[in-house]
């Protein structure tokens, strides 16, 4: 009997090791797990907050364009009025006086 004591308290200690290697095998399969969800989490954060900027970026873009293009269509229609307005002056026979940009900043 001295041999089947020894072979179950073996036995015991054995399945209370294995018990303890399961346990903690169990638990760090759940903090990886964890681990693994956050950075997931993170990652679709940082997918919604790349997805809003670039939203946000391409309609500046639009917005800069449309303003672009009005400003042109502007300086346009100015230059076709200063255009019309040295005709005017050179028809009613007066010489009219031109400066450049860089005389006018001074």
């Amino acid at each position: 009997m001295d041999s089947a004591v020894a072979v179950a308290a073996i036995g015991g200690v054995l399945g209370l090791i294995s018990a303890a290697y399961t346990a903690r095998s169990a638990n760090r399969a759940n903090q990886q797990k964890t681990e693994a969800d956050e950075r997931t989490a993170l990652r679709q954060i940082e997918a919604g907050a790349y997805e809003r900027a670039k939203q946000f970026y391409e309609s500046t873009l639009v917005r800069m364009q449309g303003e672009i293009d009005r400003q042109a269509a502007q300086i346009n229609a100015l230059q076709r009025q200063v255009s019309r307005l040295t005709r005017q002056v050179r028809d009613a026979g007066l010489v009219p006086v031109t400066s450049s940009e860089s005389e006018e900043e001074k």
